[in-house]
Parts: C-alpha cells; structure tokens; sequence
C-alpha cells in the first residue's frame, strides 16, 4: 500500500514547458483525496515549490535544495535548515560571478538570479522571493541556504575548487536535467533527497516501504534507494532507469499520472 509519493520538480512532475499538466494535476489531487501525501522533492528552493504545492492544494512537508531545506507550507516550521558557511558561500558565489556562470543562490528567503532566461524576464513581474542580479557575492553577508549552479564548465570547476576544500562542510549533488544541462547543487553537508524523504516519511509517520519515489536525476536517486517503489522517467538518464523499480512515460507524455494510477490509485 502506497501512503505517500515524493515527486521531483523539473523533468518529472513540470512538463517541458515547466507546467503541470492537467493529467498530471488531476492524478496528483486524486491521490491526495484519498488521504495520500503528496511530497515534493527539488532541488530548487523553497519558493518554487510552494508555488507548485498551492496550485495543487499540497499541504505536506515541501523537500528543497535536494534535502537540505525542508518546510511546512502552511506553519513555515522548518524540519531542516542545513546552510552554507558564509566563508565558502562567499568563495563560491565569488567564483561564479567571475565565471559568469548561471547560478542561483538563496540567502534569507530570497533567490538571486543570473540565468540564460534573463532577456526573457520581467522584473517587475517576478515574485517578491526572486531577483535578478549580475553578482551574488555582494549579498553573501551571512549563511546561505544553498546554491543551484549550471554547465558543464561550471559545475567541473566547482567540485575541482572546492569539492575535497570543504568536504566535510559542503554537499555537492550533481544531475543533469532534461535539456541534457549539467547542475550541482551547494548545500550545507548531512543531507540529500534520501535522507529528507526519510525525515519526512517519519514526520508523517509513514514507514519509508509505504513511499513511492519519482524522480528523472541522479540526486532522485537516493529517494529510490529509501522509498518502497522508486519511478523513473522516461526522460531520465538510463543509468537513473537502471536504478529505479520500473520506468514511466516522459514528463511530456502525463508520466506522474500513469505511476499514481499504476501505483496508487
């Protein structure tokens, strides 16, 4: 029996157009009106993913910067908060602006933003959680709770500089998204999405061989290893497939709604 699903954000329940599509949408809600909790599980920050939790009416604990922040969205309890020292989160943000890498760093709530999107972009239009800037470090003025950085270039150098630094300090869970990009995301050490699937199948008092996991990454992976069931997507990598318990269609082709249906419904 199947008491809860964690679900990761881009690739797998965000569709190619970073939507949810009404399929999916509706599965989701299924599920939930059946006393299912619906998990999500990103590495993007806590703003993202409880835009996508209210539009789909989730209440359960929201799983960010892959493990390292976790949130009710309705109290704003935080169950984990594992930051950045400010040393190295001002050496990194520093290495980024100098790379003009694109990166997004989240200090106190708010995510500076430079991204290949930005001629896309309408400032005044972003939410009040979310800004554009050409330099972070300026902002580093404290802990940070995490940074999602993009390419190849970017993410090679990262680990290279400071990887084996600040190993005992510092997460550096690396993927590659649908778009065949390759991120990293910087956290505090002591965490991954395993282990915030695991904190919160406790906080629910669900027994981790009661969850099913989605996920189309390798950091996706850890929640594969905790979970009773473990999905990938068709979109995802296939050593990430060579590890999960069975494939779904593609985050274009309603892949959420087929694995609630299949699994839970």
């Amino acid at each position: 029996m199947i008491r809860l699903v964690a679900l990761d954000l881009d690739g797998t329940l965000l569709d190619p157009s970073s939507k949810v599509s009404e399929e999916d949408a509706a599965a989701v809600r299924e599920a939930a009106a059946r006393g299912v909790h619906i998990v999500l599980c990103t590495a993007r920050w806590y703003g993202i993913a409880l835009r996508t939790a209210r539009r789909l009416e989730l209440t359960p604990p929201l799983i960010c910067h892959s493990g390292a922040h976790i949130k009710e969205p309705d109290s704003g309890v935080e169950l984990l908060h594992l930051r950045v020292p400010e040393q190295p989160a001002r050496e990194i943000a520093s290495y980024c602006d100098a790379g003009g890498y694109e990166t997004y760093t989240t200090i106190d709530g708010t995510t500076y933003m430079r991204t290949r999107f930005e001629a896309q972009i309408d400032p005044e239009r972003l939410p009040k959680d979310m800004r554009l800037a050409k330099t972070h470090a300026e902002y580093v003025t404290g802990p940070v709770t995490g940074f999602v950085v993009f390419g190849d270039e970017a993410v090679s150098g990262l680990i290279a500089t400071f990887g084996e630094r600040y190993k005992t300090e510092l997460a550096f869970p690396v993927g590659v998204g649908e778009s065949m990009q390759t991120y990293v995301t910087i956290t505090g050490a002591g965490s991954d999405k395993g282990r915030g699937l695991r904190l919160v199948c406790k906080h629910l008092n669900v027994p981790p061989e009661e969850a099913l996991a989605m996920g189309d990454a390798q950091p996706d992976v850890d929640m594969f290893e905790v979970a009773g069931t473990g999905v990938a997507m068709g979109n995802a990598p296939d050593d990430v497939k060579a590890q999960a318990d069975a494939v779904a269609p593609s985050n274009a082709e309603n892949g959420v709604a087929w694995a609630i249906r299949k699994f839970v419904l």
